[in-house]
């Protein structure tokens, strides 16, 4: 019966010495928090918005990269757009064909991608 005993205090003691303390619950719930605030805020662009709306948001700017020229008014159908909050997140967006070869505030939006953490080395 002793035996027994000493073997179970073992195992009880073993398993309180090899069980990980768990996360902190606060930083965690704070964490989901603000992940689920990007997402939320990457959900308010939406198809048939037009560039005007996107920029009113205030939340995202356009991810040219470090090679493309800041005052580049050239229309392309696909742009990715960065959270201002947190840079190495995106949004690949996709405006509707128009007749202009210049970025205008009326191009429609038609497609959005889900957002998505980019963290490559640039420049």
């Amino acid at each position: 019966m002793k035996t027994l005993i000493c073997v179970l205090s073992a195992i009880a003691l073993l398993a309180t010495v090899a069980v990980p303390a768990r996360a902190d619950t606060t930083n965690d719930t704070e964490f989901v928090r603000k992940i689920v605030e990007v997402f939320r805020d990457c959900q308010k662009i939406k198809p048939g918005m037009t560039r005007a709306e996107l920029i009113k948001l205030q939340m995202f700017d356009p991810d040219w990269g470090p090679l493309h020229p800041a005052d580049d008014k050239a229309f392309k159908q696909h742009t990715t757009f960065q959270y201002r909050s947190c840079a190495l997140i995106k949004v690949d967006v996709d405006f509707g064909p128009t007749g202009s070869k210049e970025v205008q505030p009326t191009d429609v939006i038609t497609k959005v991608s889900m957002p998505y953490i980019d963290a490559r080395e640039r420049g």
